[in-house]
């Protein structure tokens, strides 16, 4: 069988998950770097790192119940990738497409040359409604409901993962829930931070679809209240620990309930963060 490893960059959950499923036809491991040229960038604030890394460790344990296990390494991907080659000699690397600043496009462009050096296959999927290579915004609209409406991956029901393996310690956070950075992720401290993973995004995401999100509209552009009546899984999407297809198709399936209900509030104001979901890929 082939030896598959699933890179996760900024897709770390387990639900609608192309490279995860893809593994699930050879033997597979599932690798997460946590990458110097990431935690020396000006744009990283070390409560992103606690987010991220609560959301792996979430992740780990899900995936090590379906046999799959998930390293974490530190260092350059590079660098990683040919430490674990050496070990392993996978042939497969699966990951999702990266929209990220330059330092992640040259990163890629290094990885897709390492691949090519030594033959191994390096697939990659999209990880929302943005277009790769598009010379025009021309038919973007309608590609972008092509994937959307896709019926979300299903999770595979088991994996054959690699055996005897070290599967590495998470990035040590004392820094990022230290007095100094602000309340601690998901604490009672700041009752609005983002609890982190894909099970908390999804309750928030529900929370939000079964009732408050009738005040989106009218909260939307106020520091005083767009805290409490916005998604509040903005974080789920950047690092995806949700699915934006999930959270489209679960908000459309909310849109047409309240207007079946006649919640013409909640229905307004979900049509509104349904259209934010489109421009938050138009932007990018």
């Amino acid at each position: 069988m082939t030896q598959r490893l699933v890179w996760l960059k900024r897709a770390l959950r387990s639900l609608d998950h192309a490279p995860l499923a893809a593994a699930a036809e050879g033997v597979a491991a599932a690798l997460w770097i946590v990458e110097p040229e990431w935690r020396n960038s000006p744009e990283l604030h070390p409560r992103q790192l606690a987010f991220a890394s609560a959301c792996v460790a979430e992740l780990r344990a899900t995936l090590a119940q379906r046999g799959l296990p998930l390293l974490v390494r530190h260092g350059s991907a590079v660098s990683v990738l040919q430490d674990v080659f050496e070990r392993h000699r996978f042939d497969h690397l699966l990951s999702h497409e990266e929209t990220g600043p330059g330092w992640t496009y040259a990163r890629d462009r290094a990885v897709g040359a390492w691949c090519r050096e030594r033959g191994v296959q390096w697939q990659e999927w999209p990880h929302h409604g943005v277009v790769r290579r598009l010379r025009s915004r021309t038919g973007w609209a309608s590609r972008w409901a092509g994937r959307m409406n896709a019926q979300p991956v299903a999770m595979p029901a088991a994996w054959s993962g690699w055996q005897g393996l070290e599967l590495g310690g998470l990035p040590e956070l004392e820094a990022a829930t230290s007095s100094n950075t602000g309340s601690q992720i998901g604490s009672q401290t700041d009752p609005w931070a983002a609890a982190p993973g894909q099970t908390a995004g999804l309750g928030i995401l529900d929370d939000f679809l079964s009732g408050r999100g009738r005040a989106y509209r009218r909260s939307l552009s106020s520091p005083l209240t767009a805290e409490s009546g916005c998604s509040r899984i903005s974080a789920h999407l950047a690092f995806g620990a949700l699915s934006l297809r999930m959270v489209h198709q679960r908000t459309e399936a909310a849109i047409a309930q309240a207007q079946a209900q006649a919640d013409r509030a909640l229905a307004s104001g979900l049509r509104g963060f349904s259209g934010r979901l489109r421009w938050h890929c138009h932007f990018m």
